[in-house]
């Protein structure tokens, strides 16, 4: 995903103007569960679509304090959100650092690598417990919301967030569980692939 695409896509959202600030916020109320962005990041982007033609900046002068940056959407921004949304797009490389430390966690003791896997697993019921209050919060709102399908759309990316994460969280909680058990055979997933092979003939 292209962050300035993400960016495009909250510009074509707001009814006016956005600042950088207003564009963070948004990105951490929405989005920051598969795409965090940092204040400086956000910044640099901004300067990139206007220099491209796909924003464009309102400065709105302030006495006693900096000058403040006001972004809106082109049309040529609204086409090429456009053209990007409806593209396929190509096969994404998956890395996750943690499987690499389960990988070659047989240089470690059991108790060493058990810490390391409990700290995953307290990051992402934390994140989960977070994922279900956004959540929550968009159900209330999707009733009431000017675009209710632009919002459900948005809430199926907090399930997409919340089902993966629920899926490592049982698979971490599993290998816990083996690790302090001293049961090293592999769970059987003959049944799970052999489902996914009969779905995909």
């Amino acid at each position: 995903m292209s962050l300035k695409h993400a960016i495009l896509g909250f510009l074509s959202f707001a009814p006016e103007p956005l600042t950088g600030y207003d564009l963070k916020k948004a990105f951490d109320n929405s989005v920051r569960h598969f795409w965090p962005a940092n204040q400086s990041q956000i910044y640099r982007t901004l300067a990139a679509l206007a220099e491209d033609g796909l924003v464009e900046i309102d400065v709105v002068e302030r006495a006693e304090r900096l000058d403040m940056k006001l972004y809106h959407i082109t049309e040529n921004g609204r086409a090429e959100l456009h053209h990007w949304l409806s593209t396929p797009l190509p096969p994404q490389d998956y890395r996750e650092a943690s499987l690499i430390q389960v990988f070659f966690g047989g240089n470690l003791t059991d108790d060493e690598l058990l810490n390391v896997l409990q700290h995953e697993a307290q990051a992402i019921e934390e994140r989960l417990a977070l994922y279900a209050e956004i959540y929550t919060a968009s159900l209330d709102r999707i009733d009431q919301a000017n675009n209710p399908r632009a919002l459900a759309l948005s809430v199926f990316t907090l399930e997409y967030g919340i089902t993966s994460d629920q899926s490592a969280l049982n698979w971490l909680r599993s290998v816990i569980e083996r690790l302090q058990t001293g049961n090293y055979s592999p769970a059987n997933l003959a049944i799970l692939i052999g489902d996914n092979h009969e779905n995909n003939v």
